[in-house]
């Protein structure tokens, strides 16, 4: 489960989720009224977290802070019927160990991401 809180004054939440499941269907789900969000989840390289259906403008930040090299890969997943960026319907986006990106509703279907370098 996922556990929110303000950041500050800052109307960014903070969402700490534990990676879950092997696919779409399990991975651990992303409140929907978290948007805008920083979402931290250590990436185990089967397990994965999963984007809420997307409306336009909703907002995720997702840092993968698994640390065990190919192991420590992030799945992010969008919500059924729904892509991020152009991987296809339902595919996960692998995000690497220790990277970050922002994940951006452009309309009722797709994410797009912007990714940042491993730190």
């Amino acid at each position: 489960m996922a556990n929110a809180s303000k950041f500050g004054t800052s109307l960014l939440r903070v969402e700490v989720m534990t990676v879950t499941g092997g696919s779409q269907v399990d991975a651990a789900q992303i409140p929907l009224k978290s948007s805008p969000a920083l979402v931290i989840a250590a990436g185990d390289g089967v397990a994965g977290i999963k984007l809420p259906p997307a409306s336009k403008g909703m907002t995720f930040f997702v840092k993968n802070t698994g640390t065990s090299g190919f192991l420590g890969i992030l799945k992010v997943y969008p919500a059924t019927g729904h892509q991020v960026n152009t991987l296809g319907a339902n595919v996960a986006m692998q995000m690497a160990t220790l990277t970050s990106a922002v994940f951006i509703a452009a309309n009722s279907t797709t994410w797009y991401t912007f990714s940042f370098l491993p730190s």
